[in-house]
């Protein structure tokens, strides 16, 4: 095994424990300031943190936890079962794939919030920003690709042979009776009867 395919698989259940952390982190915020009295939200993949709110903007949790972990268990058993059967570093990938579309879809849905509090008309300016959780899924994502494709076994390149110079070989247009023939077998030619 190699040392690039060690280290893919090493990095594998880095991007899978990020994964992991990531779902467990704030993934947006939205602040109002109302009279010096600050209304916040906050949720993660999981659940809502703090909401100040009180259903007065609809507002919910990214959803963006079971397609993460599920990535992320699916990457770890890839590389755990890689050593035993090698197809199974596919899995890998398939949970690299899993895990983009997860941050794209993270990523999408906080810009979803930003344009939809946008659409309100509000006397006092709203404020969102993205969390911690989402910006740790998007790197975690870039870590699961690169560990991906460090984890496959890519074709080796072809060593080239360093001779002597350029070999030409030429063909005469004359048969000449001194030249061996091809595979070495002289061919019998019998005379001509008239």
């Amino acid at each position: 095994m190699s040392t690039r395919r060690v280290f893919g698989a090493v990095l594998v259940f880095v991007a899978a424990g990020l994964a992991v952390a990531a779902t467990f982190l704030s993934a947006y915020s939205v602040q109002v300031v109302v009279n010096s009295r600050t209304l916040r939200y906050e949720a993660s993949a999981w659940a809502v943190e703090r909401n100040d709110f009180r259903d007065i903007l609809l507002l919910r949790p990214l959803e963006f936890g079971e397609p993460a972990v599920g990535a992320a268990l699916v990457m770890a058993l890839a590389a755990v079962l890689a050593f035993r059967v090698p197809a199974m570093r596919v899995g890998s990938l398939l949970g690299a794939g899993v895990l983009l579309g997860a941050a794209w879809s993270a990523v999408s849905q906080v810009q979803g919030v930003v344009e939809g509090l946008g659409e309100i008309d509000s006397p006092v300016p709203v404020a969102v920003e993205q969390g911690d959780g989402v910006t740790l899924l998007i790197v975690a994502a870039g870590v699961a690709v690169v560990s991906a494709v460090l984890h496959q076994e890519l074709p080796r390149a072809v060593a080239s042979e360093t001779g002597e110079g350029v070999v030409i070989h030429q063909i005469d247009d004359e048969a000449d009776d001194t030249d061996t023939p091809p595979y070495g077998y002289p061919v019998i030619v019998e005379p001509k009867s008239d």
